[in-house]
């Protein structure tokens, strides 16, 4: 029998790969005349009806209380829409691989924060493991010989900042309480809104796709946004914030096997050594079977009465 640490073990490591297909799908769709706000509202709205159509067939209760409304909430704005809309928009100044790298400071700061909020032991092992998955990370996006454009760096130093909050939002045990099928539904659907205000109110929809960027954005809503979030979430359950942001630095491993078997780039030595470390740091994080000890995230930031909700 599989235990629960593994079972969550798996589902983030498959979660890692189908984000790590974003930035292929995401740089397509550009290609095809798409700006980042239109491909995020497109994204969210396939999500969006794929989740739903999902939760009616297996019969999913997606009613949800004020107080996990409040945290959904949050996670839609901070966590999905601005974390996608300034990684989409470090694509349009830099490498893909360089904002994948910067993107990731993100686990440094969950698994701070991890420690902090959820008492999440800090232990030499997941710092050895940290250690490693940076500088894996950083060999896959040195060398490309590219200048680096300050705003770029910016807005992926950023979208890190974001997706840690997301994180550690999410494994608040208030979303624990429902299903990940009904929080996925409510996340996409807000982001979805929040996207269409942005197009709507700058008069910027695009609304005669091309069917080559339709191809791509469905296979990115599929793919990269409902099972990646889904299977993360059930993941993190079982794994923790700091094991799961740990994890996920597989992610930028499914761009370079992208690249080595869509575009036939050359496997050199310097991504087989920054494979070999990724690798390390995961399975280093795979022997932590310990799970932490939850406490509530953002309490304070909760109104009082929303609490006893």
């Amino acid at each position: 029998m599989i235990g629960t640490q593994t079972k969550g073990t798996i589902m983030v490591l498959l979660s890692a790969v189908f984000f790590g297909l974003l930035p292929f799908f995401a740089i397509k769709t550009y290609a095809e005349g798409f700006d980042v706000s239109n491909l995020l509202l497109y994204r969210f709205s396939f999500a969006f009806v794929l989740i739903g159509l999902f939760c009616i067939y297996k019969k999913i209760n997606i009613r949800i209380n004020k107080k996990q409304f409040f945290l959904l909430l949050i996670l839609a704005v901070v966590g999905t829409m601005m974390t996608t809309y300034t990684l989409f928009l470090s694509y349009q100044y830099i490498s893909s691989g360089l904002a994948s790298t910067l993107h990731f400071v993100y686990p440094i700061i969950t698994i701070v924060f991890a420690g902090i909020i959820y008492k999440e032991k800090f232990t030499l092992k997941k710092l050895t493991a940290l250690f490693l998955s940076i500088i894996g990370i950083a060999l896959l996006s040195l060398g490309g010989g590219a200048a680096i454009n300050a705003t770029g760096v910016l807005w992926a130093l950023v979208s890190g900042l974001f997706y840690a909050i997301y994180i550690l939002c999410m494994a608040n045990p208030e979303l624990r309480k429902i299903s990940p099928y009904s929080v996925a539904f409510w996340i996409f659907g807000i982001s979805a809104i929040l996207f269409f205000g942005k197009c709507f109110f700058t008069n910027n929809i695009n609304t005669n796709p091309g069917i080559l960027s339709i191809f791509y954005i469905v296979n990115l809503s599929f793919w990269s946004t409902f099972l990646s979030v889904v299977l993360f979430y059930m993941g993190m359950k079982h794994t923790g914030p700091g094991n799961a942001s740990l994890l996920s630095t597989l992610e930028p491993l499914t761009g370079v096997m992208v690249g080595v078997f869509v575009f036939n780039d050359v496997m050199d030595v310097k991504s087989s050594l920054a494979i070999l470390l990724i690798l390390t740091s995961v399975f280093m994080v795979m022997q932590n079977n310990k799970k932490p000890n939850y406490r509530m995230l953002f309490i304070k930031l909760t109104p009082r009465r929303l609490r006893r909700a």
